[in-house]
Protein backbone atom coordinates (compact mmCIF):
# COMPACT_ATOMS: atom_id res chain seq x y z
CA UNK A 1 0.00 0.00 0.00
CA UNK A 2 1.15 3.88 -0.43
CA UNK A 3 1.28 5.75 2.75
CA UNK A 4 0.52 9.49 3.11
CA UNK A 5 3.38 9.94 4.86
CA UNK A 6 6.72 7.72 5.78
CA UNK A 7 9.16 8.42 8.27
CA UNK A 8 12.62 6.31 7.63
CA UNK A 9 16.08 5.46 9.92
CA UNK A 10 14.75 7.30 13.19
CA UNK A 11 15.41 6.28 16.85
CA UNK A 12 12.10 5.99 17.51
CA UNK A 13 11.64 7.34 21.23
CA UNK A 14 7.79 6.24 21.57
CA UNK A 15 6.74 8.35 24.51
CA UNK A 16 6.45 4.97 27.04
CA UNK A 17 9.60 5.63 29.17
CA UNK A 18 10.71 2.30 27.37
CA UNK A 19 14.20 1.80 25.47
CA UNK A 20 14.68 4.04 22.21
CA UNK A 21 14.99 1.77 19.18
CA UNK A 22 15.52 2.34 15.28
CA UNK A 23 12.43 1.60 13.11
CA UNK A 24 10.35 3.63 10.20
CA UNK A 25 6.97 5.09 10.92
CA UNK A 26 4.27 4.87 8.42
CA UNK A 27 1.59 7.16 8.65
CA UNK A 28 -2.00 6.88 7.13
CA UNK A 29 -5.22 9.17 6.80
CA UNK A 30 -3.58 10.85 10.05
CA UNK A 31 -2.77 7.84 12.38
CA UNK A 32 0.05 5.88 12.95
CA UNK A 33 -0.17 2.64 10.69
CA UNK A 34 2.60 0.58 11.37
CA UNK A 35 6.13 0.95 13.80
CA UNK A 36 8.95 -1.52 11.80
CA UNK A 37 10.74 -1.66 8.28
CA UNK A 38 8.63 -0.79 4.83
CA UNK A 39 9.56 -0.65 1.60
CA UNK A 40 6.22 0.80 0.13
CA UNK A 41 5.81 3.98 -1.15
CA UNK A 42 4.86 7.46 0.38
CA UNK A 43 3.10 10.33 -0.77
CA UNK A 44 5.85 11.87 1.27
CA UNK A 45 8.99 10.28 2.41
CA UNK A 46 10.88 12.43 5.41
CA UNK A 47 14.67 10.57 6.16
CA UNK A 48 15.00 10.78 10.01
CA UNK A 49 18.51 9.16 9.75
CA UNK A 50 20.67 10.90 12.83
CA UNK A 51 17.48 12.27 14.31
CA UNK A 52 14.62 11.25 17.31
CA UNK A 53 11.25 10.73 15.96
CA UNK A 54 8.84 10.75 19.24
CA UNK A 55 5.25 11.75 19.92
CA UNK A 56 4.80 15.54 20.13
CA UNK A 57 4.80 16.99 23.09
CA UNK A 58 1.97 18.40 25.18
CA UNK A 59 2.03 21.65 26.94
CA UNK A 60 -0.69 21.32 29.91
CA UNK A 61 -0.79 24.28 31.29
CA UNK A 62 -1.38 27.77 29.05
CA UNK A 63 -3.51 30.46 29.15
CA UNK A 64 -4.29 30.17 25.27
CA UNK A 65 -7.77 30.34 25.91
CA UNK A 66 -8.66 33.73 23.71
CA UNK A 67 -5.60 33.99 22.03
CA UNK A 68 -6.17 30.17 20.10
CA UNK A 69 -8.97 31.76 18.79
CA UNK A 70 -6.85 34.37 16.26
CA UNK A 71 -3.60 32.18 16.25
CA UNK A 72 -3.55 28.73 15.17
CA UNK A 73 -0.17 28.17 16.35
CA UNK A 74 -0.40 29.54 19.54
CA UNK A 75 2.85 31.77 19.10
CA UNK A 76 5.91 30.17 19.38
CA UNK A 77 4.92 26.75 21.07
CA UNK A 78 4.89 24.96 17.74
CA UNK A 79 8.56 25.98 17.28
CA UNK A 80 9.53 24.02 20.68
CA UNK A 81 8.08 20.87 19.41
CA UNK A 82 4.32 20.97 21.04
CA UNK A 83 1.68 19.61 19.16
CA UNK A 84 -1.45 19.97 21.85
CA UNK A 85 -1.66 22.73 24.60
CA UNK A 86 -4.20 22.22 27.35
CA UNK A 87 -6.34 26.15 28.17
CA UNK A 88 -8.64 26.64 31.23
CA UNK A 89 -6.14 26.66 33.98
CA UNK A 90 -6.16 28.56 37.03
CA UNK A 91 -9.77 28.64 36.98
CA UNK A 92 -9.75 30.96 34.34
CA UNK A 93 -12.03 30.87 31.06
CA UNK A 94 -13.80 32.12 28.26
CA UNK A 95 -16.64 30.22 28.24
CA UNK A 96 -19.70 29.94 30.05
CA UNK A 97 -20.39 33.75 28.91
CA UNK A 98 -23.56 35.13 28.97
CA UNK A 99 -24.57 37.86 26.28
CA UNK A 100 -23.42 41.35 27.36
CA UNK A 101 -20.95 39.92 29.81
CA UNK A 102 -18.87 39.23 27.55
CA UNK A 103 -16.33 42.32 28.10
CA UNK A 104 -15.59 41.09 31.55
CA UNK A 105 -13.75 37.67 30.75
CA UNK A 106 -11.51 40.04 28.90
CA UNK A 107 -10.80 42.36 31.31
CA UNK A 108 -10.45 38.98 33.41
CA UNK A 109 -8.00 37.57 31.37
CA UNK A 110 -5.82 40.72 30.35
CA UNK A 111 -5.76 41.51 34.41
CA UNK A 112 -4.95 38.31 35.56
CA UNK A 113 -2.37 37.44 32.67
CA UNK A 114 -0.90 40.87 31.72
CA UNK A 115 -2.19 40.26 28.23
CA UNK A 116 -2.73 43.71 26.64
CA UNK A 117 -6.63 44.67 26.68
CA UNK A 118 -6.52 45.72 23.49
CA UNK A 119 -5.27 42.25 22.03
CA UNK A 120 -8.38 40.73 23.55
CA UNK A 121 -10.57 42.99 22.44
CA UNK A 122 -9.63 43.31 18.56
CA UNK A 123 -8.99 39.29 18.65
CA UNK A 124 -11.97 37.73 20.44
CA UNK A 125 -15.32 37.73 18.67
CA UNK A 126 -17.45 36.36 20.68
CA UNK A 127 -19.94 33.75 19.04
CA UNK A 128 -20.35 31.31 21.89
CA UNK A 129 -22.28 31.48 25.50
CA UNK A 130 -22.16 27.66 26.18
CA UNK A 131 -19.05 25.85 26.77
CA UNK A 132 -19.43 23.46 23.85
CA UNK A 133 -19.88 26.08 21.60
CA UNK A 134 -16.38 27.66 22.66
CA UNK A 135 -15.01 24.40 21.81
CA UNK A 136 -16.94 24.76 18.73
CA UNK A 137 -15.58 28.20 17.74
CA UNK A 138 -11.92 26.72 18.56
CA UNK A 139 -11.87 24.48 16.12
CA UNK A 140 -12.24 26.71 13.55
CA UNK A 141 -8.78 27.53 12.72
CA UNK A 142 -6.52 25.14 13.97
CA UNK A 143 -2.53 24.58 13.61
CA UNK A 144 -1.98 22.82 16.93
CA UNK A 145 -4.37 20.72 19.04
CA UNK A 146 -6.07 22.01 22.10
CA UNK A 147 -7.77 20.65 25.02
CA UNK A 148 -9.84 22.46 27.01
CA UNK A 149 -10.74 22.57 30.94
CA UNK A 150 -13.88 23.96 32.97
CA UNK A 151 -12.88 26.79 35.05
CA UNK A 152 -14.08 27.33 38.03
CA UNK A 153 -14.72 31.43 38.24
CA UNK A 154 -15.77 31.46 34.86
CA UNK A 155 -18.90 29.23 35.92
CA UNK A 156 -19.14 31.28 38.47
CA UNK A 157 -19.66 34.57 36.68
CA UNK A 158 -22.06 32.78 34.94
CA UNK A 159 -24.04 31.81 37.27
CA UNK A 160 -23.53 34.94 39.99
CA UNK A 161 -22.64 37.72 38.12
CA UNK A 162 -20.92 40.40 39.94
CA UNK A 163 -21.36 39.01 42.92
CA UNK A 164 -18.98 35.93 42.35
CA UNK A 165 -16.32 38.18 42.94
CA UNK A 166 -17.95 39.35 46.46
CA UNK A 167 -20.08 37.00 47.79
CA UNK A 168 -18.04 33.74 48.88
CA UNK A 169 -21.13 31.56 50.37
CA UNK A 170 -23.31 30.54 46.86
CA UNK A 171 -27.04 29.54 47.28
CA UNK A 172 -28.34 26.07 47.06
CA UNK A 173 -29.55 26.78 43.62
CA UNK A 174 -26.54 28.96 42.12
CA UNK A 175 -24.41 25.71 43.12
CA UNK A 176 -26.86 23.15 41.57
CA UNK A 177 -26.71 25.52 38.33
CA UNK A 178 -22.71 25.64 38.57
CA UNK A 179 -22.53 22.14 38.73
CA UNK A 180 -24.73 21.57 35.46
CA UNK A 181 -22.44 23.76 33.52
CA UNK A 182 -19.64 21.73 35.47
CA UNK A 183 -21.48 18.31 33.56
CA UNK A 184 -22.42 20.26 30.70
CA UNK A 185 -18.49 21.17 29.96
CA UNK A 186 -17.34 17.73 30.45
CA UNK A 187 -19.71 16.25 28.30
CA UNK A 188 -19.00 18.77 25.63
CA UNK A 189 -14.85 17.20 25.66
CA UNK A 190 -13.23 19.31 28.45
CA UNK A 191 -10.58 17.13 30.21
CA UNK A 192 -11.30 18.07 33.50
CA UNK A 193 -12.49 21.41 35.82
CA UNK A 194 -9.85 24.11 37.27
CA UNK A 195 -9.91 25.71 40.32
CA UNK A 196 -7.55 27.78 42.78
CA UNK A 197 -7.23 27.76 46.63
CA UNK A 198 -9.19 29.35 48.87
CA UNK A 199 -8.66 33.85 49.40
CA UNK A 200 -6.97 33.85 45.94
CA UNK A 201 -8.44 37.19 44.54
CA UNK A 202 -10.22 35.94 41.81
CA UNK A 203 -14.59 35.00 41.78
CA UNK A 204 -12.97 31.31 42.43
CA UNK A 205 -10.79 32.42 45.01
CA UNK A 206 -13.50 34.36 47.05
CA UNK A 207 -15.69 31.02 46.83
CA UNK A 208 -16.23 29.26 49.96
CA UNK A 209 -13.65 26.32 50.51
CA UNK A 210 -16.20 23.56 50.61
CA UNK A 211 -17.99 24.91 46.52
CA UNK A 212 -14.43 23.84 45.12
CA UNK A 213 -15.38 20.43 46.20
CA UNK A 214 -18.72 19.83 45.24
CA UNK A 215 -18.18 21.05 41.95
CA UNK A 216 -15.26 19.01 42.31
CA UNK A 217 -17.42 15.86 43.06
CA UNK A 218 -19.27 16.39 39.31
CA UNK A 219 -16.04 14.72 38.08
CA UNK A 220 -16.73 11.66 41.00
CA UNK A 221 -19.36 10.89 39.32
CA UNK A 222 -18.44 11.17 35.80
CA UNK A 223 -15.43 9.14 36.25
CA UNK A 224 -13.79 11.42 34.17
CA UNK A 225 -11.47 14.05 34.02
CA UNK A 226 -8.74 16.22 36.04
CA UNK A 227 -8.27 18.51 38.72
CA UNK A 228 -6.05 21.47 38.28
CA UNK A 229 -5.36 23.91 41.06
CA UNK A 230 -3.65 27.02 40.98
CA UNK A 231 -0.77 28.70 42.60
CA UNK A 232 -1.60 32.80 44.22
CA UNK A 233 -2.72 31.60 47.24
CA UNK A 234 -1.85 34.19 50.47
CA UNK A 235 -0.59 30.30 52.06
CA UNK A 236 1.72 30.02 49.32
CA UNK A 237 1.69 26.32 47.79
CA UNK A 238 1.38 24.27 51.02
CA UNK A 239 -2.74 25.51 50.11
CA UNK A 240 -2.69 24.69 46.36
CA UNK A 241 -1.18 20.97 47.30
CA UNK A 242 -4.12 20.96 50.40
CA UNK A 243 -6.67 21.37 48.08
CA UNK A 244 -5.87 19.55 45.22
CA UNK A 245 -5.31 16.70 47.51
CA UNK A 246 -8.69 17.28 49.00
CA UNK A 247 -9.90 17.23 45.24
CA UNK A 248 -8.59 13.80 44.42
CA UNK A 249 -9.16 11.96 48.05
CA UNK A 250 -12.63 13.22 47.84
CA UNK A 251 -12.97 11.99 43.84
CA UNK A 252 -10.76 9.50 43.14
CA UNK A 253 -9.30 11.60 40.26
CA UNK A 254 -5.92 12.67 39.50
CA UNK A 255 -5.18 16.62 40.49
CA UNK A 256 -2.37 18.95 39.45
CA UNK A 257 -1.06 22.03 41.39
CA UNK A 258 1.62 25.00 40.89
CA UNK A 259 4.18 24.38 41.45
CA UNK A 260 6.88 22.42 42.70
CA UNK A 261 10.45 24.19 42.74
CA UNK A 262 13.98 24.69 44.63
CA UNK A 263 14.18 28.37 46.13
CA UNK A 264 17.23 29.74 46.66
CA UNK A 265 16.09 31.33 49.60
CA UNK A 266 14.54 28.04 51.02
CA UNK A 267 17.06 25.77 49.94
CA UNK A 268 16.03 22.52 50.99
CA UNK A 269 12.15 23.30 50.82
CA UNK A 270 12.27 21.37 47.47
CA UNK A 271 12.92 18.14 49.96
CA UNK A 272 9.73 18.70 52.09
CA UNK A 273 7.31 19.75 49.24
CA UNK A 274 8.41 15.70 47.68
CA UNK A 275 8.02 14.49 50.68
CA UNK A 276 3.99 15.71 50.73
CA UNK A 277 4.02 14.42 47.48
CA UNK A 278 5.43 10.79 48.37
CA UNK A 279 2.67 10.59 51.57
CA UNK A 280 0.04 11.58 49.13
CA UNK A 281 0.38 8.89 46.93
CA UNK A 282 1.33 6.19 49.86
CA UNK A 283 -2.38 7.06 51.19
CA UNK A 284 -3.54 6.26 47.44
CA UNK A 285 -4.22 10.34 46.20
CA UNK A 286 -3.02 11.00 43.21
CA UNK A 287 -2.21 14.74 43.98
CA UNK A 288 0.78 15.68 41.40
CA UNK A 289 3.16 19.01 41.57
CA UNK A 290 3.60 20.57 38.78
CA UNK A 291 7.49 22.05 37.58
CA UNK A 292 8.92 23.82 35.39
CA UNK A 293 12.64 22.62 33.50
CA UNK A 294 14.30 26.52 33.37
CA UNK A 295 15.42 29.00 35.75
CA UNK A 296 13.16 31.77 36.71
CA UNK A 297 12.11 34.89 38.70
CA UNK A 298 10.96 38.38 38.29
CA UNK A 299 11.24 39.54 35.06
CA UNK A 300 11.85 43.20 34.80
CA UNK A 301 13.36 46.42 32.63
CA UNK A 302 14.01 49.53 33.72
CA UNK A 303 11.94 51.61 31.09
CA UNK A 304 8.93 50.07 32.53
CA UNK A 305 9.69 50.21 36.07
CA UNK A 306 10.39 48.12 39.02
CA UNK A 307 6.91 47.19 39.93
CA UNK A 308 5.53 45.12 36.82
CA UNK A 309 3.62 42.13 37.27
CA UNK A 310 4.84 38.95 38.53
CA UNK A 311 3.91 35.78 38.54
CA UNK A 312 3.01 34.73 42.06
CA UNK A 313 3.51 30.98 41.65
CA UNK A 314 7.22 31.35 40.79
CA UNK A 315 8.83 34.38 42.94
CA UNK A 316 10.14 34.48 46.17
CA UNK A 317 11.84 37.37 48.42
CA UNK A 318 14.57 38.64 46.21
CA UNK A 319 12.59 41.05 43.92
CA UNK A 320 14.76 44.52 42.44
CA UNK A 321 15.60 47.73 43.67
CA UNK A 322 12.46 49.35 45.07
CA UNK A 323 12.00 50.73 48.30
CA UNK A 324 15.96 51.72 47.92
CA UNK A 325 15.59 55.57 48.22
CA UNK A 326 17.76 56.69 44.88
CA UNK A 327 16.17 53.86 42.87
CA UNK A 328 13.18 55.25 44.15
CA UNK A 329 13.62 58.63 42.79
CA UNK A 330 14.63 57.82 39.67
CA UNK A 331 12.41 55.29 38.50
CA UNK A 332 9.64 57.72 39.31
CA UNK A 333 10.87 60.34 36.82
CA UNK A 334 9.61 60.46 33.05
CA UNK A 335 11.56 58.23 30.58
CA UNK A 336 13.71 60.98 29.55
CA UNK A 337 14.72 62.38 33.09
CA UNK A 338 15.20 58.64 33.85
CA UNK A 339 17.72 58.12 31.21
CA UNK A 340 19.71 61.56 31.93
CA UNK A 341 19.44 60.43 35.98
CA UNK A 342 21.12 56.69 34.31
CA UNK A 343 23.96 58.88 32.71
CA UNK A 344 25.03 60.73 35.63
CA UNK A 345 28.50 59.54 37.23
CA UNK A 346 27.21 60.64 40.99
CA UNK A 347 23.78 59.42 41.00
CA UNK A 348 25.26 55.79 39.34
CA UNK A 349 27.50 55.81 42.68
CA UNK A 350 24.62 56.48 44.80
CA UNK A 351 22.37 53.46 43.33
CA UNK A 352 25.31 50.90 43.04
CA UNK A 353 25.86 52.09 47.05
CA UNK A 354 22.33 50.73 47.74
CA UNK A 355 21.98 47.74 44.75
CA UNK A 356 25.69 46.46 44.60
CA UNK A 357 27.31 47.56 47.85
CA UNK A 358 24.11 47.40 50.51
CA UNK A 359 25.55 50.38 52.35
CA UNK A 360 22.06 52.23 52.37
CA UNK A 361 19.22 49.59 52.72
CA UNK A 362 16.92 48.55 51.25
CA UNK A 363 13.07 50.51 52.96
CA UNK A 364 10.32 48.24 51.53
CA UNK A 365 10.17 44.74 49.96
CA UNK A 366 9.35 44.36 46.49
CA UNK A 367 5.87 42.76 45.73
CA UNK A 368 4.10 40.18 43.47
CA UNK A 369 1.60 40.93 40.92
CA UNK A 370 -1.62 40.60 43.59
CA UNK A 371 0.04 42.85 45.92
CA UNK A 372 1.92 39.95 48.17
CA UNK A 373 4.93 41.14 50.27
CA UNK A 374 7.60 39.18 48.21
CA UNK A 375 11.09 40.42 50.22
CA UNK A 376 14.04 42.08 49.37
CA UNK A 377 16.60 42.10 46.78
CA UNK A 378 19.75 40.08 47.60
CA UNK A 379 22.42 42.00 45.71
CA UNK A 380 23.30 38.76 43.78
CA UNK A 381 24.40 40.33 40.70
CA UNK A 382 25.64 36.31 39.88
CA UNK A 383 21.88 35.80 39.35
CA UNK A 384 20.65 38.90 37.10
CA UNK A 385 21.42 37.49 33.89
CA UNK A 386 19.80 39.49 30.68
CA UNK A 387 16.66 38.09 29.69
CA UNK A 388 15.70 39.70 26.37
CA UNK A 389 17.75 42.21 24.10
CA UNK A 390 15.96 44.67 22.05
CA UNK A 391 19.08 44.86 19.61
CA UNK A 392 20.33 42.11 17.63
CA UNK A 393 24.04 42.85 18.43
CA UNK A 394 23.19 42.36 21.81
CA UNK A 395 21.73 39.45 21.72
CA UNK A 396 24.85 37.95 22.63
CA UNK A 397 24.59 38.59 26.32
CA UNK A 398 21.25 36.88 26.96
CA UNK A 399 22.00 34.11 29.43
CA UNK A 400 24.96 36.27 31.01
CA UNK A 401 24.60 37.32 34.42
CA UNK A 402 25.66 40.86 35.11
CA UNK A 403 28.62 39.84 37.16
CA UNK A 404 29.93 37.98 34.01
CA UNK A 405 29.25 40.66 31.76
CA UNK A 406 30.68 43.47 33.99
CA UNK A 407 34.09 41.22 34.03
CA UNK A 408 34.14 40.70 30.81
CA UNK A 409 33.85 44.51 29.75
CA UNK A 410 36.27 45.42 32.67
CA UNK A 411 33.35 46.98 34.41
CA UNK A 412 31.76 47.58 37.60
CA UNK A 413 28.61 45.76 38.26
CA UNK A 414 26.48 49.44 38.08
CA UNK A 415 28.27 50.50 34.91
CA UNK A 416 27.85 47.23 32.99
CA UNK A 417 23.96 46.84 33.70
CA UNK A 418 23.42 50.92 33.28
CA UNK A 419 25.54 50.56 30.47
CA UNK A 420 23.70 47.93 28.08
CA UNK A 421 19.98 49.00 29.43
CA UNK A 422 20.91 53.04 28.31
CA UNK A 423 22.44 51.45 24.94
CA UNK A 424 18.33 50.05 24.42
CA UNK A 425 16.78 53.31 25.33
CA UNK A 426 15.64 50.90 28.57
CA UNK A 427 14.03 48.14 27.18
CA UNK A 428 16.77 45.44 27.87
CA UNK A 429 15.08 42.59 29.83
CA UNK A 430 16.40 41.34 33.34
CA UNK A 431 15.68 37.78 35.03
CA UNK A 432 16.35 37.95 38.62
CA UNK A 433 17.19 34.37 38.66
CA UNK A 434 15.56 32.86 42.48
CA UNK A 435 15.08 29.62 41.52
CA UNK A 436 15.95 25.99 39.81
CA UNK A 437 19.45 26.53 39.49
CA UNK A 438 20.79 23.11 41.44
CA UNK A 439 21.53 20.27 39.20
CA UNK A 440 21.13 17.81 42.09
CA UNK A 441 18.17 19.24 43.46
CA UNK A 442 16.11 19.56 39.78
CA UNK A 443 17.42 15.74 39.02
CA UNK A 444 14.97 14.60 41.94
CA UNK A 445 12.17 16.96 41.45
CA UNK A 446 12.29 16.66 37.55
CA UNK A 447 12.78 13.34 37.89
CA UNK A 448 9.96 12.76 40.36
CA UNK A 449 7.18 9.92 39.66
CA UNK A 450 4.99 12.25 41.23
CA UNK A 451 5.55 15.85 39.45
CA UNK A 452 4.68 16.98 35.75
CA UNK A 453 6.79 18.89 34.10
CA UNK A 454 5.13 21.51 32.01
CA UNK A 455 3.68 25.02 33.41
CA UNK A 456 4.79 27.01 30.62
CA UNK A 457 1.58 29.69 31.59
CA UNK A 458 1.60 29.93 27.60
CA UNK A 459 -0.34 32.84 26.42
CA UNK A 460 0.13 34.57 29.68
CA UNK A 461 2.64 38.00 29.95
CA UNK A 462 3.74 38.10 26.42
CA UNK A 463 5.83 40.63 26.45
CA UNK A 464 7.90 38.71 28.75
CA UNK A 465 7.13 35.10 28.05
CA UNK A 466 9.92 33.25 29.87
CA UNK A 467 8.58 29.15 28.95
CA UNK A 468 8.29 28.39 25.51
CA UNK A 469 11.24 26.19 25.59
CA UNK A 470 10.52 24.41 28.76
CA UNK A 471 10.80 21.53 26.18
CA UNK A 472 14.12 22.45 24.75
CA UNK A 473 15.87 23.28 27.52
CA UNK A 474 14.97 19.74 29.18
CA UNK A 475 16.05 18.12 26.43
CA UNK A 476 18.99 20.20 25.28
CA UNK A 477 20.18 21.14 28.69
CA UNK A 478 18.99 19.03 31.50
CA UNK A 479 19.22 16.02 29.57
CA UNK A 480 21.91 16.29 27.25
CA UNK A 481 24.39 18.58 29.28
CA UNK A 482 23.57 18.11 32.71
CA UNK A 483 22.57 14.16 32.41
CA UNK A 484 19.78 14.51 35.06
CA UNK A 485 17.66 11.69 33.65
CA UNK A 486 17.65 9.67 30.19
CA UNK A 487 16.19 10.56 26.95
CA UNK A 488 13.51 8.39 27.00
CA UNK A 489 12.39 9.33 30.16
CA UNK A 490 12.14 13.36 29.56
CA UNK A 491 10.57 12.44 26.06
CA UNK A 492 7.84 10.35 28.47
CA UNK A 493 7.42 13.21 30.70
CA UNK A 494 6.49 15.30 27.94
CA UNK A 495 4.10 13.27 26.00
CA UNK A 496 2.84 9.81 27.07
CA UNK A 497 2.56 10.58 30.76
CA UNK A 498 0.68 13.79 30.16
CA UNK A 499 -1.78 12.22 27.66
CA UNK A 500 -2.49 9.43 30.34
CA UNK A 501 -3.12 11.36 33.01
CA UNK A 502 -5.81 13.41 30.69
CA UNK A 503 -7.30 10.86 29.15
CA UNK A 504 -5.82 11.79 25.81
CA UNK A 505 -5.90 7.97 25.30
CA UNK A 506 -5.01 8.29 21.29
CA UNK A 507 -1.91 10.54 21.66
CA UNK A 508 1.50 10.86 23.53
CA UNK A 509 2.48 7.69 22.09
CA UNK A 510 4.10 5.81 19.17
CA UNK A 511 1.98 3.16 17.94
CA UNK A 512 -0.45 1.62 15.28
CA UNK A 513 -3.86 3.21 16.07
CA UNK A 514 -2.10 6.45 17.72
CA UNK A 515 -3.09 10.12 16.09
CA UNK A 516 0.11 10.95 14.32
CA UNK A 517 1.64 13.72 16.40
CA UNK A 518 5.07 13.60 16.04
CA UNK A 519 8.19 15.68 17.07
CA UNK A 520 11.73 14.94 14.79
CA UNK A 521 14.47 16.64 16.40
CA UNK A 522 18.50 16.47 17.04
CA UNK A 523 19.12 15.42 20.56
CA UNK A 524 22.80 16.36 19.82
CA UNK A 525 22.03 19.99 19.11
CA UNK A 526 18.51 20.70 20.83
CA UNK A 527 18.32 24.06 22.05
CA UNK A 528 16.69 27.59 22.38
CA UNK A 529 17.01 30.72 20.11
CA UNK A 530 17.67 33.82 21.49
CA UNK A 531 14.72 35.69 22.07
CA UNK A 532 13.55 38.29 20.43
CA UNK A 533 10.73 41.13 20.89
CA UNK A 534 8.17 41.20 17.50
CA UNK A 535 5.26 43.09 17.18
CA UNK A 536 1.89 41.24 18.59
CA UNK A 537 -0.91 41.32 16.65
CA UNK A 538 -3.80 42.07 16.90
CA UNK A 539 -2.96 44.70 19.76
CA UNK A 540 -1.89 47.29 17.47
CA UNK A 541 1.13 49.92 18.03
CA UNK A 542 3.76 49.20 20.70
CA UNK A 543 2.21 46.13 22.04
CA UNK A 544 5.23 43.31 21.62
CA UNK A 545 5.60 39.54 22.46
CA UNK A 546 8.48 37.30 23.08
CA UNK A 547 9.49 35.03 20.08
CA UNK A 548 11.50 31.97 21.18
CA UNK A 549 11.98 29.56 18.47
CA UNK A 550 14.33 26.58 18.72
CA UNK A 551 17.35 24.86 16.81
CA UNK A 552 17.47 21.62 16.09
CA UNK A 553 14.13 20.51 15.47
CA UNK A 554 13.15 19.30 12.01
CA UNK A 555 9.64 18.92 11.93
CA UNK A 556 6.42 18.83 13.47
CA UNK A 557 3.75 16.89 12.55
CA UNK A 558 0.22 16.88 13.23
CA UNK A 559 -2.48 15.02 13.09
CA UNK A 560 -0.07 13.33 10.28
CA UNK A 561 0.46 16.49 8.41
CA UNK A 562 3.56 18.59 8.29
CA UNK A 563 2.92 21.72 10.22
CA UNK A 564 6.41 22.84 10.78
CA UNK A 565 9.48 21.84 8.63
CA UNK A 566 12.69 23.72 9.80
CA UNK A 567 11.08 25.91 12.34
CA UNK A 568 8.54 26.93 9.57
CA UNK A 569 5.22 26.82 8.99
CA UNK A 570 4.18 25.01 6.00
CA UNK A 571 0.53 26.22 5.77
CA UNK A 572 -0.71 23.63 7.08
CA UNK A 573 -4.05 23.73 9.95
CA UNK A 574 -4.50 20.03 10.70
CA UNK A 575 -5.30 20.62 14.19
CA UNK A 576 -8.39 19.88 16.51
CA UNK A 577 -10.01 20.39 19.97
CA UNK A 578 -8.99 17.15 21.70
CA UNK A 579 -12.05 15.84 23.62
CA UNK A 580 -12.13 13.78 26.17
CA UNK A 581 -13.77 10.65 26.31
CA UNK A 582 -17.35 11.16 27.93
CA UNK A 583 -18.06 13.24 24.85
CA UNK A 584 -20.49 11.77 22.24
CA UNK A 585 -19.94 13.50 18.90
Amino acid sequence: MAYDLLIKNGRVVDGSGGPSFYADVAVQNGKIVGVGKFTESADRTIDADGRVVAPGFIDHHTHYDPQALWDPLCNYTVQNGNTTVVVGQCGQTIAPARPGDQEWYLKFFADAEAIPLSSLQNGVNFTWGSIAEYLDALGQRRGVNVGALVGHSGVRRYVMGEAASERAEATAEEIESMKQLVREGMLAGALGFSTTPKDRDDPAGVAAEEERYILGSVLGELGSGLFQVSGGSPEGVYASHRTAKELSRRNGRPAIYNLVSQELNDPDGWKEHLQWLEDSFKEGIRAYGSCISITAGPIFNLRLGLDVPQDEDLISPHIMFAGMPTWDSVMARPTPERIRAFRDSEIRRALSAEAVEGTVAQAAPGTDRRGSPRGFFNRRWDLVEVFMAHQERNRQFEGKSIEQLAQEQGKGIMEAFLDLSLDENLETHFLCVDRNVDVDSQRQILGSPYTVIGTTDGGARPDTMDRYEYSTNLLGYWVREKQVMSLEDAVYRLTGKTALMHELHDRGFIAPGKAADLTIFDADTIASKPREPVDYPPAGANAKHVRRGAIGIDYVIVNGEVLLEDGEHTGALPGQVLRGPLHQG
